[in-house]
């Protein structure tokens, strides 16, 4: 499903790439590859902005992505992580994010806002998070 509300690469995101284009990255040295959900996104009406620092209630524990190049426009112009969250409750899923590390807080790079998804205890949400370079 792709994302339906807003998805956006952050202002942190563009400081990532531009840190790690550098022979030896100065600040940002891990890629945003870890995947995060929260709540409480569209009920507030909220939609993902490039200023974006953190989800607006983060919930369950955050993923690792599988991190690649694929194909957009031009061969390997977009970053790409594939992570799946596996909900510990019932939860009204409506935002999502990458992150530079798998602890809570750090870095978001990609923010996303979209329809609520709701999912049962034990289910799981795979999510494919893009970031294409123009």
């Amino acid at each position: 499903m792709p994302f339906g509300t807003a998805t956006i690469s952050t202002n942190k995101m563009k400081a990532i790439i531009a840190d790690r284009l550098r022979g030896t990255p100065a600040t940002y040295t891990n890629p945003p590859k870890w995947i995060a959900i929260g709540t409480g996104a569209t009920g507030a009406a909220r939609t993902a902005v490039a200023a974006d620092t953190a989800l607006s209630t983060e919930v369950e524990t955050r993923a690792v992505g599988t991190e690649s190049t694929v194909t957009t426009t031009v061969t390997g112009d977009t970053y790409q992580t594939v992570g799946t969250v596996t909900a510990t409750s019932a939860r009204a899923v409506d935002e999502a994010a990458t992150f530079d590390q798998l602890a809570t807080g750090g870095n978001i790079g990609i923010s996303a806002t979209f329809a609520v998804i709701n999912l049962a205890n034990g289910d799981s949400l795979q999510l494919t998070m893009k970031e294409q370079l123009t």
